[in-house]
């Protein structure tokens, strides 16, 4: 009975010494899903086999789980509403006068905004040509709606 005993204690010490570096690789990164599967199979490989996890703790684990896959879904979606958002905020502009501060320096130009470049990965409003970040814009008149004249 003493050997069985060394030998679970024994075992647990190696499990919990792993447990241990998981934990703390994982503290230094994100943890992802699998970090956090591999932590939860750890745990349970590892528990004391005189006095098991309960139903509730797994239940708790794996809502926790579960909030960090909906959390992780959540923030990519919004990232892309927010990079639709900022396209149809740079489209919306096509046609009218901006004032674009281009240095730090402070100077400027103005021009017509002609397009929407998209090539970084961000959209960009184009003025004479050249792309600038809707960070740059100073002011903007919006294009004339005169209606010509039917004399």
């Amino acid at each position: 009975m003493s050997s069985t005993i060394s030998s679970i204690n024994s075992t647990a010490a190696a499990n919990s010494q792993s447990t241990a570096n998981a934990i703390t690789s994982a503290t230094s990164q994100t943890l992802s899903e699998q970090d956090f599967l591999n932590l939860l199979v750890t745990q349970m490989t590892s528990q004391d086999p005189l006095n098991p996890e309960t139903n509730q703790d797994l239940l708790s684990q794996m809502v926790g789980f579960s909030t960090l896959a909906s959390n992780t879904t959540t923030q990519t979606d919004l990232g892309q509403m927010a990079g639709g958002q900022t396209f149809s905020e740079a489209n919306s502009l096509i046609g009218s006068q901006v004032n674009l501060q281009t240095d730090s320096n402070g100077d400027t130009t103005q021009g017509i905004v002609s397009g929407v470049n998209t090539s970084s990965g961000t959209a960009q409003i184009v003025v004479n040509g050249q792309s600038y970040s809707l960070s740059q814009l100073l002011s903007v008149t919006p294009p004339s709606t005169s209606t010509p004249s039917t004399q």
